[in-house]
């Protein structure tokens, strides 16, 4: 544990959350060739110069090209969008009941795999079962729904400004902005000190940070509905205020330290997390500290030579996993082009590299039948569902250069 507490990466913060990274050197595939792009991501501005202002980092122009250019998926985005309209806003102030030492302000949700053990008359304390939710976590008394409705209405309703240039989306995206990030009243605190508790015992973890990927959404969703200007220059100022706070908050909590040292999915996911925050903070050299340590801090300790996360071979859903984790990383190199590294082509020593573990999954996307670790929906036959997580590793790392029916933003 000492030895891995020396390979922490945050050594200084500053007021708004400015961090600095040790950057080994890494290698780069002589004979990789990238494709030509239309549009480039720069910095904190992300691709608002090549793309009509829309300060995107993740969704690429070509993507929702794709979905205009598509009838029928125009029409579906544009109805998902109308009904949009009819939620919200949402806000953690919503609950009808506190987690001990928790505030008002706090979010708060508890880990999907725990339930009540049924030998113990208060259920105390939840024991695990891999693969199996517990419908309780997306009650009234948490968090999690209300984020994951929050997450979800912003891409309808941004992605419906997008298409028509109808104002109401915008406008409505905005009131779901200042509830969740800017009234002083229903705001959530800069914080997730209270996210995946286990009850029993204990109140939050840092794998709670994992449910950030809805934040991601919230952050693209306003970077489409820039043109609108429905959010003002001082709301814009608060909202990126909030997300540098959070970005720190990452950088130095108990928990955001203890996620940060995971070797699973959830440390790559912490990385593509505090990379996107801070660039939407406009904190571009956290983001390029972070990306180019990526080879060397994540794929050197948690991908074996053929492109197996084994952390993620051992879980239930094993197939899930292995794509998960590669999507996040793939998440992540997207956002390394806006500050100028290249994760998809950057080698390891070795030559390990995400290429690897694209190859890895390839041998078994076509017939999924074939894969040879234990998973919960292959033996249910869940084959559909199984397609659909990989199909958004074929998303990402087709770079932008398409953007097939049934694709998914990220």
């Amino acid at each position: 544990m000492e030895t891995f507490k020396k390979l922490a990466r945050v050594v200084v913060l500053s007021a708004v959350g400015s961090v600095i990274w040790a950057t080994p050197a890494i290698s780069s595939a002589q004979d990789s060739v990238s494709p030509v792009r239309e549009y480039q991501c720069r910095g904190s501005q992300g691709y608002a110069e090549d793309f009509d202002g829309r300060r995107t980092f993740l969704w690429r122009p070509q993507w929702l090209e794709a979905i205009s250019a598509d009838s029928e998926r125009r029409k579906d985005a544009i109805s998902r969008a109308d009904k949009a309209l009819g939620r919200g806003p949402y806000s953690v102030t919503d609950k009808s009941k506190l987690v001990p030492g928790a505030s008002p302000d706090d979010y708060t949700s508890i880990g999907p795999y725990w339930w009540p053990d049924p030998k113990k008359s208060d259920g105390l304390p939840y024991k695990r079962r891999d693969g199996e939710v517990n419908p309780e976590r997306s009650g009234p008394d948490f968090d999690k729904e209300r984020l994951s409705k929050l997450g979800s209405d912003m891409e309808d309703l941004s992605v419906g400004y997008y298409l028509t240039g109808d104002a109401r989306y915008a406008q409505h995206a905005a009131v779901l902005v200042r509830a969740w990030f800017l009234d002083p009243e229903t705001r959530m605190a800069p914080n997730m000190d209270f996210a995946q508790g286990i009850p029993g015992r204990v109140n939050g973890r840092g794998e709670g940070i994992i449910e950030a990927s809805d934040f991601s959404t919230v952050v693209e969703s306003v970077g489409l509905i820039a043109p609108s200007s429905a959010l003002g220059d001082d709301e814009m100022k608060g909202l990126k205020i909030w997300f540098a706070q959070f970005a720190q908050w990452l950088a130095t909590s108990d928990n955001g330290t203890a996620e940060m040292q995971k070797t699973n999915n959830h440390g790559v996911f912490f990385d593509f997390y505090l990379s996107h925050f801070a660039l939407f903070a406009g904190l571009d050299s956290v983001t390029k500290d972070i990306t180019s340590n990526f080879p060397e801090f994540r794929l050197r300790r948690q991908m074996d030579t053929q492109g197996r996360f084994i952390a993620e071979l051992k879980r239930t859903r094993s197939w899930h996993y292995s794509n998960y984790i590669v999507a996040g990383a793939g998440r992540l190199a997207t956002i390394g082009e806006c500050v100028g590294e290249d994760l998809w082509n950057a080698q390891l020593d070795d030559g390990r590299g995400l290429a690897t573990a694209t190859r890895f999954l390839d041998e078994y996307s076509d017939q999924i039948e074939t894969w040879p670790f234990p998973d919960r929906d292959l033996a249910a036959k869940r084959i559909d569902r199984m397609e659909r997580v990989h199909g958004l590793v074929d998303t990402l790392f087709a770079r932008g250069e398409s953007f097939p029916e049934g694709s998914q933003l990220p």
